[in-house]
């Protein structure tokens, strides 16, 4: 039995270590061939998924490599610091680690499954690089606990959460980004669409801002040359760089890399798009023959949603706004500089309820973030045992140092879950 848990074990870690830009072309391929969607259109839509797939996380990371930089030099420039060290990106080494990953992993399918089969879900969990946001919930659970099973409970109660939630947001992203018949159960992603239909709701009746139009394509007709996308990237920049004390040789690189990002970024998005809605048509078409003509959404990657120009317009904004929040909220130990890079999925999230409007996006990130900031810091211990337990970062653990993020310390809902634990006495690998 330890031999077969191995196996599938080591055959699990080896799929995910391939990332999602194999990983998810893979999988599609597969779901098109399971579906008879052809193989000639499983084999194009898998590859251009992965190549578009590919050049959005190029992008990503140079976005966030340009600006993490000038947000600390900022943060040093005015003497920002927090106690607790922001490792975000890091928790996908987290999640992959822990005992419990296959089990999630397995959990997690058979059990949508049996819920889209009965009618009680209509998302159907393809995008397994996805479940890395459950699985890191897991590992926190199994950090608090000393309990695989729990950790695993964890895991598996977070994803077909996100499922249920993914559900009630379909269609919005569908209409708005032009993408039929996906579905995005990303946890942090998908909590932020849900958080922002009561605060939309209010910021239409309020006087002023309800019919305050400030979306990209407004700006491009009312400003002209100033409203186009990569003059406001290059603007932006140049601001930042100013703001952070560069040098002119500096500040002039960092405008022309966001003008540039702002325009690949828009691009990348129609490349997926291109592999992805033909695969997920088929696929679709093909469980609704055989399910009565039943609605099946497709799980896709959460970075399907950055398409929008104004989602990357109101993350740059955000970045400053959120870095000053953390300083100045009595309680807050945290200065989120690497995990402001998750920040451009949940703007994704929002703008097809915001319609692009760039100011009532920044009002619904910037109250939705508020609560990432304390739960951060409240999740500080669970987190750091949990590093401590699979071996990393014992150096900062070893002086003392707490350690946490926004994408999985900060989650709301595992917030949530993990205090169910806490309330049953599930606290066992923290008392050791």
């Amino acid at each position: 039995m330890d031999a077969v848990f191995k196996a599938i074990n080591d055959g699990v870690m080896w799929f995910v270590g391939l990332g999602a830009t194999v990983g998810v072309p893979i999988v599609l391929f597969v779901l098109g061939m399971v579906f008879h969607v052809g193989w000639q259109k499983a084999v194009k839509g898998g590859v251009t998924m992965g190549i578009g797939l590919f050049g959005l996380f190029m992008v990503l990371d140079k976005i966030i490599g340009a600006m993490n930089p000038v947000i600390t030099a900022i943060a040093t420039r005015f003497h920002i610091a927090k106690a607790i060290i922001d490792v975000n990106w890091a928790d996908s080494g987290l999640c992959w680690s822990w005992p419990g990953v296959p089990a999630v992993l397995l959990g997690t399918l058979v059990i949508n499954g049996i819920l889209v089969l009965l009618r009680l879900q209509k998302t159907l969990w393809t995008d397994l690089w996805s479940f890395w946001h459950g699985e890191s919930m897991g590992a926190i659970a199994w950090g608090l606990s000393g309990n695989v099973m729990i950790g695993v409970a964890t895991g598996i109660i977070y994803l077909i959460i996100g499922a249920w939630l993914s559900d009630l947001t379909a269609k919005k992203y569908q209409e708005f980004n032009e993408m039929p018949v996906i579905g995005v159960p990303c946890g942090p992603t998908i909590q932020a669409s849900i958080a922002a239909i009561p605060i939309v709701w209010v910021l239409d009746r309020i006087p002023g801002i309800k019919d305050w139009d400030v979306s990209p394509e407004m700006m491009r007709k009312k400003l002209g040359l100033f409203g186009e996308t990569s003059i406001q990237g290059l603007i932006i920049g140049l601001v930042f760089g100013i703001a952070g004390g560069y040098t002119l040789a500096n500040t002039l690189i960092l405008g022309m890399s966001v003008a540039a990002i702002m325009v690949l970024l828009v691009r990348m998005v129609g490349i997926i798009a291109e592999g992805l809605i033909p695969l997920a048509q088929g696929i679709a078409s093909y469980l609704r023959e055989r399910l009565k003509g039943r609605e099946i959404f497709v799980a896709v990657d959460c970075a399907v949603l950055l398409g929008h120009p104004s989602v990357i317009v109101s993350s740059i904004i955000l970045f400053p706004i959120m870095i000053v929040l953390a300083a100045l909220l009595p309680g807050v130990n945290m200065i989120p500089i690497p995990s402001l890079a998750v920040i451009p999925f949940m703007a994704g999230a929002v703008v097809p309820y915001t319609k692009g409007n760039l100011v009532k996006t920044v009002i619904v990130l910037a109250i939705f973030l508020i609560p990432y900031m304390y739960f951060s810091t409240l999740m500080a211990p669970e987190h750091t045992v949990a590093y401590a337990k699979i071996g990393l970062y014992a150096k900062e653990i070893g002086s003392g140092s707490l350690l946490s993020s926004w994408d999985t310390g900060g989650d709301p809902l595992g917030f949530v879950i993990t205090s169910v634990w806490k309330l049953l006495g599930f606290t066992a690998g923290i008392a050791k």
